[in-house]
């Protein structure tokens, strides 16, 4: 060590201790889509409340199959499960969560910083479909909760979408099944969309008195429309 030009030299003594202080990390850096539920900060206990659970939320990646250049309106985004893994593995697509639930909001805004997708998810505080006038036009749509407004928020998103974009809906209650059949009767129809839906029946395995037992989830119905031009040919449709 140089001090006034001269060398200086320093002893210690052989037994010595070094305290270092490190900033407390809450990021957590995920490797392959289907993060495990605990992961996420919920409105309940790890991995419960508010949040799609990583089964379903790997049906819905594969369902809107996001990209690059998407931009994805994520209605009724709880705790934001699918708004965030829509975000990390988009690769850049622009996700816009929507959610007005105060608690859940709180978690959606720490599960954004959590997994470092401030850059591309933005969070939407408000109801839909009123506060997806002040959005930009989204190619995807991912409704998950709709505050008894669904079949308003589906043909809103729908009217909307370009050519070849997509709205996935998910349902857990009768009343929300059949708005959605509803929504299905009316596009099918009309030849002006490409229809897939089927229903996730998931049993998770848990312990009870030591042994191994499978627990049944709430079964989720899941449909995706994709728009398609009315004169769209049969061969067409099969490759949407």
């Amino acid at each position: 060590e140089l001090i006034d030009g001269e060398a200086q030299s320093q002893r210690f003594d052989p037994l010595n201790v070094v305290c270092l202080q490190t900033l407390e990390s809450t990021q957590y850096t995920p490797t392959f889509p289907g993060i495990p539920d605990e992961q996420f900060v919920t409105d309940k206990a790890p991995g419960k409340g508010m949040i799609t659970k990583r089964e379903v939320r790997l049906a819905i990646l594969s369902l809107l199959e996001p990209t690059t250049d998407d931009c994805i309106w994520d209605v009724g985004a709880g705790c934001g499960g699918v708004a965030t893994e829509l975000a990390l593995w988009g690769k850049g697509a622009q996700v816009h969560a929507i959610e007005h639930h105060p608690e859940r909001l709180d978690c959606l805004k720490a599960n954004q910083h959590r997994f470092a997708v401030e850059p591309n998810l933005s969070i939407v505080e408000g109801s839909a479909p009123d506060i997806c006038s002040t959005l930009p036009a989204a190619n995807k749509v991912f409704v998950g909760g709709s505050g008894g407004q669904l079949l308003d928020i589906l043909n809103l998103a729908w009217e909307q979408l370009p050519e070849r974009g997509m709205v996935v809906a998910s349902a857990v209650t009768e009343q929300t099944r059949q708005q959605l059949y509803q929504f299905y009767q009316s596009r099918f129809s009309d030849e002006t969309s490409h229809v897939e839906t089927f229903e996730l029946a998931v049993s998770r395995g848990e312990t009870l008195a030591g042994e191994l037992y499978y627990k049944p989830q709430l079964p989720v119905t899941l449909y995706k429309f994709v728009k398609v031009e009315k004169t769209a040919t049969n061969e067409a449709l099969d490759h949407v």
